[in-house]
């Protein structure tokens, strides 16, 4: 199933901060400086630092209840509520969405008992009232205690009942928890090659118990099937629909693929470099101005400060 949210560009969630100088008696504003292992930075750098406070924050779940005034319909609904996200606007959007999406289901499925009420009344025969439940699984709330590559991902499940068997459709949410929120993708998760690369795992998978699927019918991750997973205890799982692949006793088959280590995927020794401070160790100023230690933020990644008495200043 398809997820909804329009594609941002993805940004690296660093505070351009203020430094509080260290034994200098002065606070003083920070220039940009290069984060990269190896290279010592000066003084007139700025050091990207992720607060602990947002850093380990995670995304929280409300729970809201929808419901359906027809006589001919059982509505079962409880869709999330998004909040905490570090993109307030994306947020937003994604709760409408889902909201949206949620009360055109109930509007379906009422218009659909009722016309098999009255096909019933036309034909004389017991009406049964039609049934639809909607809920959600969290899977990862976008901290880096859940993952490293902080993925805010859950699922939304909608299944209706009219008399015969289901068809349960999910609604897969995966998002870049990032100052800038971004939908994640295979690729995003995996390079380039991972097309290749989950065909390869997810035949292996279905090789070990031949019995439970039809093989014949698996051809490979397509266009269709690329949204449809989640990321959990940092691992992404494929989902595919019921019947797709596989008997419906299966249900709705899955397929869990380790996640490449970040070094996996290119990303060079700057974009890793981080330092954890906490609360205590920085303050904000009038003007919003966040002030760290500078000392202590530089050798926490990594590098060596020391005092230049003839020019007066951290090098």
């Amino acid at each position: 199933m398809k997820t909804w949210m329009t594609k941002k560009s993805i940004i690296a969630l660093g505070v351009a901060v203020g430094l509080l100088i260290s034994g200098a008696g002065v606070t003083q504003l920070a220039q940009p400086v290069s984060a990269a292992q190896g290279v010592a930075p000066s003084a007139k750098s700025v050091v990207e630092a992720e607060l602990s406070n947002k850093q380990e924050q995670k995304v929280t779940f409300k729970t809201k209840t929808l419901s359906s005034n027809s006589p001919y319909l059982k509505a079962d609904v409880k869709i999330p509520v998004v909040e905490s996200l570090k993109d307030n606007q994306y947020e937003l959007e994604m709760n409408d969405i889902i909201e949206r999406n949620a009360e055109k289901a109930i509007k379906d499925w009422e218009q659909q008992a009722a016309d098999g009420a009255k096909e019933a009344k036309e034909k004389n025969y017991e009406f049964h009232q039609y049934e639809l439940y909607i809920n959600f699984e969290v899977k990862s709330q976008g901290s880096s205690s859940d993952q490293p590559q902080q993925v805010l991902s859950f699922v939304v499940n909608q299944e209706g009942f009219s008399g015969g068997t289901s068809a349960p459709v999910q609604y897969f949410y995966n998002v870049w928890n990032k100052a800038e929120a971004e939908r994640v993708t295979l690729e995003g998760l995996f390079g380039a090659e991972y097309k290749n690369m989950l065909d390869k795992q997810i035949r292996e998978q279905m090789a070990k118990h031949p019995e439970n699927y039809f093989a014949d019918e698996f051809k490979g991750i397509d266009a269709g099937q690329e949204e449809d997973f989640y990321v959990k205890d940092g691992k992404a799982v494929i989902v595919f629909p019921k019947y797709s692949i596989a008997p419906g006793a299966e249900g709705t088959p899955e397929f869990t693929v380790a996640l490449p280590d970040s070094s996996d995927k290119g990303e060079n020794e700057a974009t890793k470099a981080s330092v954890v401070i906490n609360k205590g160790e920085y303050y904000t100023r009038a003007n919003g101005q966040v002030m760290i230690p500078l000392r202590s933020t530089i050798e926490g990644l990594g590098f060596k400060l020391t005092w230049d008495a003839k020019e007066k200043e951290q090098i």
